[in-house]
């Protein structure tokens, strides 16, 4: 069943709250405006129901919304180096938003639009056509995303795009979730797996080298599940995690990831289409959230489903370009569940 109600307004348009709920008494909230996950609402080993993800109780926090809570990312989710690349021998200089690099599509960036949306049944789907040019990448691009809770207690995530120059893609979701509920204190209580035998090294400002390594004898290696507040100290950076784990191939969806947090018995997994999962554990987070909040670092973690960064400057990794004749599709999931 998917209900409606007024959120406010951006830019002129309505900005609209849809709550996505199934048999299982699972509760999804989601705006119109950056396709944002405002609110996952489900059930602890109890039965009793706790809200997950980060967020804000208005749109004055989604307007400026700096760490991306929930969005949708886009047209380039995660970095792309020196906010440039090449297309046929043609270089495009976008917003250096981050450092000299480009962020998540720019300075406008998919997380700040406007969606047409429309029901259909048990489906919320989002449209949004990006003007060709639009934060200084090329062709026209026309992007439809769609959501479903399943009574499974799976948020199931279609993309699909088309443009009418060669251009490049990466679309992601930026939700953040902390199991023990969105006003936690940290994410150290949970365990994590990720099935991953590759990841890829980065530099200080989180750019891949080009290397693509094996996670044995590394602590990067979460194959079996371990515990997110031991693994975070050995991370080298003092950061905590922020890397991209490989998963090689496109097209299939696949079990990539699970977290635990036994306190409450949840957990999420993450199920996708894409070659690449970041696994982000909030380093930066610093900011006051639903309910009053203080949202703060380690705090939650996010799974990105994406290709990998800076992929338009790295011949090895998965292409991200996207030609007129060809159609961009993505399908990625979050399921819910109790231990």
């Amino acid at each position: 069943m998917i209900t409606s109600s007024p959120f406010g307004t951006y830019d002129g348009k309505e900005v609209i709250q849809y709550t996505l709920k199934n048999s299982q008494g699972t509760e999804i909230q989601i705006l119109n405006f950056g396709g944002i996950i405002k609110t996952i609402l489900v059930p602890d080993k109890n039965g009793k129901m706790e809200d997950i993800c980060l967020g804000y109780d208005d749109m004055k926090g989604y307007e400026t919304n700096p760490f991306y809570l929930g969005t949708l990312c886009g047209r380039f989710a995660n970095r792309i180096a020196n906010a440039s690349f090449i297309i046929d021998g043609k270089t495009y200089e976008l917003d250096k938003n981050d450092g000299q690099n480009s962020l998540h599509g720019g300075k406008g960036g998919f997380h700040k639009k406007v969606w047409t949306p429309e029901i259909d049944g048990d489906v919320l789907k989002l449209t949004y056509v990006s003007p060709d040019g639009e934060d200084k990448f090329p062709g026209e691009l026309k992007v439809t995303l769609c959501y479903q809770l399943t009574d499974d207690n799976e948020l199931v995530m279609q993309y699909s795009a088309t443009t009418s120059a060669k251009t490049v893609i990466n679309l992601t979701n930026h939700a953040y979730f902390n199991l023990a509920g969105q006003g936690a204190e940290n994410i150290f209580d949970h365990d994590v797996t990720i099935k991953a035998d590759q990841y890829t090294p980065q530099d200080s400002t989180y750019i891949p080298t080009g290397a693509i390594e094996s996670v044995e004898g590394t602590p990067f290696d979460l194959r079996t599940a371990k515990n997110i507040g031991q693994m975070i100290p050995r991370v080298p950076g003092n950061v905590g995690y922020a890397h991209n784990y490989c998963f090689g191939t496109t097209g299939d969806k696949k079990f990539m990831a699970r977290v635990e947090h036994p306190a409450s018995g949840r957990y999420l997994e993450v199920y996708s289409t894409e070659p690449g999962l970041v696994f982000y554990t909030s380093y930066y987070l610093n900011e006051t959230g639903k309910g009053g909040a203080k949202y703060q670092k380690y705090g939650a973690f996010c799974l990105e489903a994406a290709h990998y960064p800076d992929s338009p400057n790295k011949p090895n990794f998965p292409s991200t370009l996207l030609d007129p004749s060809e159609t961009y599709q993505q399908t990625t999931s979050y399921k819910f569940g109790v231990m």
